[in-house]
């Protein structure tokens, strides 16, 4: 049997519990759900609520829009109706005055017919003579000019022409054929006065009534009557009116747009007049802060004040940045040295970073890496070898190790008093006590009370003391605890001790 075999009822134990947290997670989410649903249920009833009002607004306007379309379709038909009516009975009126007219037409001219025939007779008698024969054709010439004269009436009418004169023509013509047949009636008694005076009548009437008829018919076409005349001044009136109206609505809507583009453009320009202004206040605090904060670099810092505006007159306007020039002016009066170099490489090089020449400047005079002085290598190294003989004195060799270590990571690996970092240094051993977790267990003064080694308790013999007494007397500067502990042999604990015990003989040991 496998070590990966497993009994049914672990199986089923594992299956109940997978269906348990199965069940557990639908639960939580069946709850959160409902919870969800409980919190959503204002906002999704307020939302079905909104969404049934805009259906209903949009029904009513539907509605309001079918009901207007039928109110402008039932005015269209019933103007339509109106006017297919007004149209009939005026088709019918006007067939009406054309029969009538026809009618009239036919009556006047029978009249003409019958008065011609009455009146010409007479005439042609009166004027014949069997010596002058020729005088019968003055009655033709007689009716003749008559009837040019109403034919020219006729064509002045609708011309617009006068017509008057045409009309004096006509009767005058007429009046001379009735004074000859009058007279003609009373100079024979064959005749009679009576007869001579039905024939002047007819002379007269035959073109009087023709005249009258056409007169009438063609001013009737070419001239309104008086109520068409005062139609067509009312509505000439209505249609000036109108177009008073409509000037002066139109007037007053450029007006309003000028108003409204006057508005706009004003509040554009206060609008940006209220920017500038902003602007401006920015710009003169921006300029009073970068006066005050000159006036106190003044103060504060006047050889990098003066290196400051050297850089600035020397650099075109606006090359660089007032950040920047600050910048250089404190490094330029911090490190003189590097500054001198970093000048001769900023107008010999092209395309070049600043922070790359300020690291060549740096290396060629301090010969470091950027912002590493011999001063502060020189603490460094010191304050390391403090460090290692602070451990020494209190840790023991697995853990001196570890430190070591940590120190190589930090400082770099070198030996005591400031060895080339390749050289230097004790090496961790392999598989020693130092790796791992527990590599320092009893570091420092808050390490466990029990001792880690035998040495650590053993008594301290007079001979490790004298030898350690005997290198004490011989380089006080270098008595330690590592020295110590590589002049006897011991671990660095017991080497410790003997060095308390040499320069404290009265403490305990």
């Amino acid at each position: 049997m496998t070590s990966d075999h497993r009994s049914w009822q672990e199986r089923d134990a594992e299956a109940e519990l997978i269906r348990v947290k199965t069940a557990n997670v639908a639960a939580s989410a069946d709850a959160d759900r409902r919870r969800r649903e409980a919190l959503d249920a204002p906002k999704i009833e307020a939302a079905l609520a909104r969404a049934a009002e805009i259906r209903r607004e949009a029904a009513a306007k539907a509605e309001a829009e079918e009901k207007a379309k039928a109110d402008e379709r039932e005015a269209a038909d019933k103007a339509r109706a109106e006017a297919l009516a007004a149209a009939k009975a005026e088709a019918e009126r006007q067939a009406e005055i054309a029969r009538r007219d026809a009618r009239a037409a036919k009556a006047v001219n029978i009249a003409v017919v019958a008065a011609l025939l009455v009146a010409l007779p007479l005439q042609l008698r009166t004027f014949w003579n069997p010596d002058r024969w020729w005088e019968v054709a003055v009655p033709f010439v007689l009716e003749g000019l008559a009837w040019v004269f109403i034919r020219l009436a006729e064509a002045a009418i609708p011309a617009r022409r006068m017509v008057w004169h045409y009309i004096v023509g006509v009767f005058a013509c007429a009046a001379f054929a009735a004074t000859v047949n009058a007279l003609d009636g009373f100079m024979h008694d064959d005749i009679g006065p009576i007869f001579g005076i039905v024939g002047g009548v007819c002379s007269i009437a035959g073109p009087g009534v023709k005249v009258v008829h056409e007169f009438a018919a063609r001013a009737k076409a070419g001239k309104a009557t008086w109520a068409e005349k005062k139609i067509a001044e009312a509505n000439a009136a209505q249609a000036a009116a109108e177009a008073e109206v409509r000037k002066a609505e139109l007037a007053a809507q450029a007006e309003a747009k000028r108003l409204e583009i006057d508005a706009r453009q004003k509040a554009e320009a206060d609008k940006r007049a209220a920017h500038e202004a902003k602007v401006a206040a920015d710009k003169a605090a921006a300029e009073a802060e970068l006066a005050a904060q000159d006036d106190q670099r003044k103060v504060l810092y006047p050889e990098a004040w003066q290196q400051y505006e050297l850089i600035l007159a020397a650099n075109p306007l606006g090359s660089i940045t007032r950040d920047r020039a600050w910048d250089e002016a404190r490094r330029a009066v911090a490190h003189p040295d590097v500054w001198d170099h970093y000048r001769v490489l900023v107008l010999n090089s092209v395309n070049v970073k600043a922070s790359d020449l300020w690291a060549d400047a740096w290396g060629t005079a301090k010969g470091l890496p950027v912002g590493q002085t011999i001063e502060s290598l020189a603490a460094k190294l010191a304050a390391r070898e403090y460090v290692n003989q602070t451990l020494a004195e209190h840790m023991d060799a697995a853990g001196h190790l570890a430190v070591e270590e940590l120190l190589a990571g930090i400082f770099g690996r070198g030996g005591d008093g400031g060895g080339t970092p390749a050289k230097g240094g004790p090496k961790k051993p392999r598989g020693g006590p130092s790796e791992g977790a527990t590599g320092l267990v009893n570091i420092g003064p808050e390490g466990g009370t029990a001792p880690r080694y035998k040495h650590d308790t053993d008594p301290l013999t007079e001979a490790d003391l004298d030898a350690a007494r005997k290198l004490y007397e011989a380089a006080p500067e270098q008595f330690s605890t590592p020295a110590v502990a590589k002049l006897l042999g011991r671990s660095p604990n017991y080497a410790k001790r003997v060095r308390d015990a040499i320069k404290n003989p009265e403490g305990d040991q």
